[in-house]
């Protein structure tokens, strides 16, 4: 069977027994068009929690409001043959339409649904993890929805690095080249992010190894294996987030560094990022972004000169007419 079920038991000390005091639980139910697994959800944070599944549901207790949860889209399997395509969570009670963060705060026991669309024009959509000079910091991965469609997308936690956002959003299109989510992380010198202890998936111990042989199917199940190909060398990062205390107490970026907060979601529709890999020049490029920078500069300037021309063309006519009236 597809998923599995885990205990496990994150044990780090916590300063202070009122902190410990006070836990929630998060609780992410799969619906009836899919199974869902541990694999794909993890916690930052750190604290003692524990994370159980039963194939419908993963539930996590002991969480603090030092935690934030992860969802990603791979976590889910839609039934065989199903005609449904994974969309994203939602929080219990709001419509299946609404997708809601992938990457959030614990500020209370929560509940939140598998978000579902029906296959109908479907398109590629990639998500790039990469330092500020385009260097990939996780293998790309690929996820598929339908064209119109708004996912939301979470970083993954990268030691050392704080991205631009911890949310991304995007209209997809239906050409792929457009559909690219690119997280840009920042190096941040030590101190300036909590430790990462390399033991944040929820899965626990052993499923970055998990992640990294589930071939096919890890990405392609939002789609029923719609494609093989693309998902099995992306799958890995599923299962790799290496560390947690990456938002402890809220403070990831140290109370002495300064370093301002990421923003919880950036829309990219309205504000572009630089993209993965400045040294190939096709879509979703930073070298495609400076292109097309450098084109709307020669429109720019073309449409002035043309401007320029008008001008002198109806001064030159104004003379003429003027002439005229002189001479008769």
């Amino acid at each position: 069977m597809w998923y599995e079920c885990r205990l496990q038991v994150v044990s780090l000390s916590v300063p202070g027994a009122e902190a410990a005091s006070y836990t929630y639980t998060v609780t992410f139910y799969a619906g009836d068009q899919g199974k869902i697994s541990s694999s794909g959800i993890s916690v930052d944070g750190g604290g003692d929690y524990a994370v159980t599944c039963d194939g419908t549901t993963v539930r996590i207790t002991g969480l603090t409001a030092s935690n934030h949860v992860r969802f990603q889209n791979s976590a889910v399997m839609p039934e065989a043959d199903s005609r449904y395509y994974v969309k994203g969570v939602r929080m219990g009670g709001r419509d299946n339409n609404t997708v809601d963060l992938s990457y959030f705060p614990v500020e209370r026991d929560q509940d939140y649904v598998v978000a579902y669309g029906i296959r109908g024009e479907l398109t590629r959509y990639t998500v790039n993890y990469v330092d500020s000079d385009g260097n990939a910091l996780y293998p790309s991965q690929t996820y598929y929805g339908n064209t119109g469609d708004k996912p939301v997308v979470a970083y993954l936690y990268v030691e050392g690095y704080q991205p631009q956002a911890y949310n991304l959003t995007k209209t997809l299109q239906n050409d792929a080249g457009q559909n690219v989510f690119t997280f840009v992380c920042r190096a941040v010198a030590a101190g300036q992010t909590e430790e990462g202890t390399g033991g944040n998936a929820a899965a626990g111990a052993g499923e970055a190894a998990d992640g990294n042989t589930g071939g096919a199917g890890e990405n392609a199940e939002n789609t029923g294996g719609l494609a093989p190909g693309d998902a099995g060398e992306n799958a890995g990062a599923d299962g790799q987030a290496p560390g947690d205390g990456q938002d402890a107490a809220g403070d990831e970026n140290g109370d002495g560094g300064g370093q301002e907060e990421p923003p919880g979601l950036v829309d990219i529709d309205d504000q572009e990022v630089p993209l993965a890999n400045p040294n190939v020049g096709g879509d979703g490029t930073i070298a495609a972004a400076n292109r097309g920078k450098r084109q709307n500069m020669l429109i720019a300037g073309m449409i002035g000169a043309l401007s320029l021309a008008g001008i002198g063309a109806g001064f030159f006519i104004y003379l003429r007419l003027r002439k005229g009236k002189h001479v008769s």
